[in-house]
């Protein structure tokens, strides 16, 4: 049940049929402020639909719905000493909103359908006949990465609406319930890390030989590379390039040729964000269920 019910005592019969639901409870201090921090209006974010990690858009955040109201500026939310929101200012009422009068909060994004046209078919038929959007389903939302790693927040869609008047008039939008529960930071350097020393060819270009490297480490969503004993540093290796890598775990059958772009690079090391993986003569969206085999390769290698 996604949480987004407020202790009022003048809500609806319905709104009170909400909140006595199993895990219908307000969020907490703390969630308000990293709502507030990593998922502002205006925020340029990434997303993925029905928990599908392999399918990433971006998206922004529009505005936030409190009570059906739309507030489209950061600066009619006025916060505490702690950063948190404690009141909304909301265009035809006479005060603003205290947070302990929100019976309701969803976020607003647009609606961005038209992105599933760049999808292969597999991937597409696995959003459904109706799209991402339909009432009901799961929306994943990622912010940059911060400090403490990476922030997400589960939300389920609540509608599409085409919008009637204000400054998105005539866009079709989507609004978006948060589960405030799901709210929370991921340390990407300590998901899934498999530790490795396994030789790997790196490739800059088709016409140019390979540069022999070390497998570091392998995550869900990158691997790092080292030069190999004896090779110089990798001095040739730029953030931003696109590069393959080659990994054979010892026969035909589990050598895997994946594509990817350099995010980070230093002559002794460079890290690598894995995008496509070659099957069958093409490469494809690397999807978890390869993550999941090399992985296993790597710990069962003899």
């Amino acid at each position: 049940m996604f949480k987004l019910i407020w202790n009022n005592n003048n809500r609806s019969a319905k709104d009170r049929q909400e909140a006595e639901a199993p895990g219908s409870m307000a969020p907490d201090h703390e969630q308000l402020r990293m709502l507030a921090e990593h998922f502002a209006i205006g925020r340029k974010i990434r997303y993925f639909p029905e928990y599908q990690r392999d399918i990433v858009f971006q998206t922004i955040i529009l505005a936030y719905r409190v009570n059906d109201h739309f507030v489209y500026s950061r600066d009619a939310i006025r916060k505490d000493g702690d950063g948190a929101p404690a009141a909304f200012v909301v265009e035809g009422l006479k005060a603003p909103l205290r947070i302990e009068q929100v019976r309701k909060l969803q976020l607003m994004v647009p609606d961005t359908s038209d992105m599933e046209r760049s999808l292969d078919y597999v991937r597409r038929a696995s959003l459904g006949r109706n799209g991402q959007f339909v009432r009901g389903n799961a929306i994943t939302l990622i912010a940059e990465t911060c400090n403490r790693g990476i922030p997400s927040l589960d939300t389920q869609v609540d509608s599409r609406i085409k919008m009637k008047d204000g400054p998105y008039l005539d866009n079709q939008v989507v609004l978006l319930r948060p589960d405030f529960d799901t709210l929370r930071i991921a340390d990407q350097r300590q998901k899934a890390r498999v530790q490795s020393n396994v030789p790997v060819n790196l490739y800059l270009a088709d016409d140019q030989p390979p540069i022999p490297c070390v497998l570091a480490d392998f995550s869900d969503v990158s691997l790092r590379l080292k030069p190999a004993p004896g090779q110089p540093a990798l001095r040739a290796i730029k953030a931003n390039d696109k590069v393959v890598v080659v990994l054979n775990l010892g026969d035909a059958l589990n050598t895997y040729r994946l594509k990817g772009m350099v995010f980070r690079a230093a002559p002794e090391a460079c890290v690598i964000r894995m995008k496509q993986l070659y099957k069958d003569g093409e490469f494809y969206a690397i999807k978890t269920m390869d993550i999941l085999e090399i992985k296993t390769g790597l710990l069962n290698r003899r």
